[in-house]
């Protein structure tokens, strides 16, 4: 998740306003993925309304999101330096570090973040850390960072199927089946879960379950790579 200080509530378009500034409408090219349009939006052009931090954090969120992670990083920096305490700038800057594969650097700015307790992206630093630690190779601190964000943020829903591919990895079956069971309740349907779940009750010597979940990945995402691993599985174990 990034985040772009003004962006509007809900993740709709900015409010219509008399003369929408350049920073309203780079903010509802980012929305739509033209990152293109959100930069050209952002080079010269009035943005009345915004300061000029919050315009280099737009700038690095849309070259961030275009794939540019070496000139996304230079924006951030400059939004830091103009405003340090541009907390949605930091964790931009962070989540870049964890993209581009500097997991050890991103990490510790991420804790940084969740330390403070004024902050409104608590929960998505502790997630996002999380990640970090797992590629880390620190698997139960990733677990404990990710179980943060959930308490912080419950419907935090990605943390709790990442828990659940954690526990499966180290052997917790029953701990992972209950994380699986877990996104289940709020996404009944959602592949992924359906399938992980499955294949877990099969480690744990469940047949009948494993092949029920399996053959409802396939009912009801039949076109997806999930459905592919699901209609596998479910051959091999005929």
């Amino acid at each position: 998740m990034v985040r772009a200080s003004g962006a509007p509530a809900g993740g709709g378009a900015p409010e219509a306003r008399t003369t929408p500034t350049a920073c309203d409408r780079s903010v509802y090219y980012i929305l739509r993925g033209q990152y293109d349009a959100a930069l050209h939006q952002l080079e010269g052009a009035k943005t009345s309304g915004a300061s000029p931090a919050e315009v280099e954090n737009l700038r690095g969120l849309a070259l961030l999101l275009k794939g540019d992670n070496a000139k996304a990083l230079a924006s951030f920096d400059a939004a830091l330096k103009l405003q340090p305490a541009l907390i949605e700038a930091r964790f931009n800057r962070a989540l870049t570090l964890l993209r581009a594969g500097e997991a050890a650097k991103a990490s510790p700015e991420f804790e940084k973040i969740f330390a403070d307790e004024t902050s409104s992206l608590r929960a998505d630093a502790a997630y996002h850390n999380g990640v970090a630690l797992d590629r880390l190779g620190r698997t139960a601190d990733a677990e404990t960072w990710l179980t943060r964000a959930l308490t912080l943020e419950p419907k935090l829903d990605a943390a709790l199927l990442y828990i659940g591919a954690l526990r499966e990895r180290r052997g917790d079956l029953q701990g992972a089946g209950r994380a699986y069971l877990d996104y289940l309740k709020a996404h009944p349907d959602a592949p992924a879960a359906l399938l992980r779940f499955g294949l877990s009750a099969q480690r744990a010597g469940r047949l009948d379950v494993a092949k029920s979940y399996l053959q409802r990945v396939i009912d009801t995402a039949p076109d997806s790579a999930e459905a592919v691993e699901a209609r596998k599985f479910l051959v091999m174990w005929e």
